[in-house]
């Protein structure tokens, strides 16, 4: 006769509720993008990913937990990528809700035929919002490329890898920021490049408004 193998219960809700976590921080973020929340859910965001990392050090000795958790695990992984790649489109200012709000506003403008006009058309609330957000985004792209190239000269001089792509760097740099804005209420994050026990490191410092030109 088979040998049936035995569940954890404490492992059992465990990942029931890291289910539900998933569940609900998809709902938050479907509202922060929809412009419905103001604040991105990152500390949700943050505890769901350090349930997920205790359970990867957890040993699980009953197949169907363990493949309930990895298909637990591949779940947050798609929801990472989404999430991620929504939240570059929204600094970029092209996530199509943004637009959609933007050409939506614009279509409800009465159309007239008319001699093109020579003078400056004057933006809409939504317009401007969107070349904000990418002279920001183009602004921010230049300043983390300094800081990237400033690090890989750091990791050159203590004898580590440089080959390290710009766009990983990038996203991690981009996390530092939304967490240290979060954490700390501050509009602005600065970057300083260190050394540690022989390894180049970068430290993500919150910056006050009365400190940026500083």
């Amino acid at each position: 006769m088979a040998v049936r193998e035995r569940k954890d219960v404490a492992l059992n809700t465990e990942l029931d509720a890291i289910d539900h976590q998933l569940s609900h921080l998809k709902i938050l973020y479907e509202k922060y993008f929809s412009g419905l929340e103001r604040v991105e859910p990152l500390r949700e965001r943050d505890e769901l990913r350090r349930r997920i990392r205790d359970l990867m050090d957890t040993p699980i000795s009953n197949a169907t937990q363990r493949f309930r958790f990895i298909q637990v695990r591949a779940r947050a992984q798609t929801l990472e990528l989404y999430w991620t790649r929504n939240l570059n489109m929204m600094e970029r200012g092209t996530h199509p809700k943004m637009r959609f709000r933007a050409d939506h506003k614009a279509a409800r403008l009465p159309s007239v035929d008319a001699e093109p006009i020579l003078e400056p058309v004057e933006e809409t609330p939504e317009e401007a919002m969107l070349r904000r957000r990418r002279e920001q985004f183009e602004k921010e792209e230049r300043a983390l490329r300094v800081v990237y190239d400033r690090y890989l000269e750091a990791r050159a001089q203590c004898g580590q890898t440089t080959d390290l792509a710009f766009d990983t760097v990038r996203a991690t740099l981009r996390q530092h920021v939304r967490q240290v804005k979060s954490q700390f209420a501050v509009d602005a994050v600065k970057f300083r490049i260190y050394v540690e026990e022989g390894k180049a490191k970068v430290r993500a410092i919150p910056v006050q408004k009365a400190e940026e030109g500083g």
